[in-house]
């Protein structure tokens, strides 16, 4: 029997030690070099847009010549202009809207404040006053407030003082969580006594008065007893039920006799003690 002779294995080419990241490091090489340069673009292209806004931002072409204000009644058109810190000399371009939005709202009586560009020179602002509903009375001062229930601006003479006055709050920081929901009722009371309503509108109120459990005493301009509100949470429920009272006292002549109004003496019931 012959021998039979081993196969000799054919030996494949390798590939020389280093080849691969000599490859791989020449191509994020000249990724690198691909992303400096459009780095470098990029910055030459910024700081030209840049220089461009600069010099238009000079430009006598879109310099004010006309600044229309809307919207102000216990603000002036004066005071606006101040507030806005622009003049003849102000340029369109380079005027931050949002900037001067902020510092007309900063003032104690502009709710809001919007600003329009009207190209190439003029500018439109229309404003938006707060709204007083009444004046809170606290330990450094009387203060208007409106439907936020937050103290806003004195209230000083010779501004108008014709509102109803809430009592009993102190620091506003420190007012107890039951004073505030009060204050909300107060406001929401007020309000509905402002639509118009002949038996108790809102110029009838003169006080009320919050206790820091949250009950409310309400007095009248024209009478001199006390409507103890309590702490009913339905405000047109407890408006609505005094105007009827009081159309009542009115009709029956009562009113010099009344010595009080008892919202909260039983649920659904009124007492008028004389």
């Amino acid at each position: 029997m012959k021998e039979r002779k081993p196969v000799r294995q054919k030996k494949w080419p390798t590939r020389p030690a280093g080849a691969r990241s000599t490859v791989n490091s020449g191509f994020a090489g000249k990724l690198a070099v691909l992303g400096l340069g459009l780095a470098a673009m990029l910055l030459v292209a910024w700081l030209g847009g840049l220089l461009i806004l600069q010099q238009l931002g000079q430009s006598a072409f879109f310099q004010l010549t006309a600044i229309k204000i809307d919207g102000g009644v216990r603000t002036t058109k004066k005071e606006v202009l101040a507030l806005s810190g622009l003049d003849v000399h102000s340029n369109l371009l380079a005027l931050s809207v949002g900037g001067l939005r902020q510092r007309l709202e900063a003032h104690d009586w502009i709710e809001s404040a919007e600003v329009r560009r009207q190209w190439p020179s003029r500018l439109q602002i229309t404003i938006r006053e707060r709204r007083p509903l009444a004046i809170l009375s606290l330990p450094d001062g009387l203060y208007y407030t409106d439907h936020q229930g937050l103290p806003f601006a004195p209230a000083v003479p010779p501004e108008e003082l014709d509102f109803p006055v809430i009592t009993g709050l102190g620091q506003v920081a420190l007012w107890p969580e039951e004073q505030r929901q009060a204050l909300r009722r107060a406001l929401r009371l007020i309000r509905l006594a402002a639509r118009g309503g002949v038996i108790l509108p809102a110029q009838g109120i003169s006080e009320i008065n919050l206790g820091q459990d949250g009950a409310m005493t309400l007095f009248l301009v024209s009478r001199p007893f006390p409507v103890y509100l309590g702490r009913e949470p339905e405000v047109a429920l407890s408006y609505n039920r005094l105007v009827r009272v009081l159309d009542w006292l009115y009709k029956e002549r009562e009113f010099a006799r009344t010595a009080a109004i008892r919202m909260d003496y039983l649920p659904g019931r009124v007492l008028v003690e004389k």
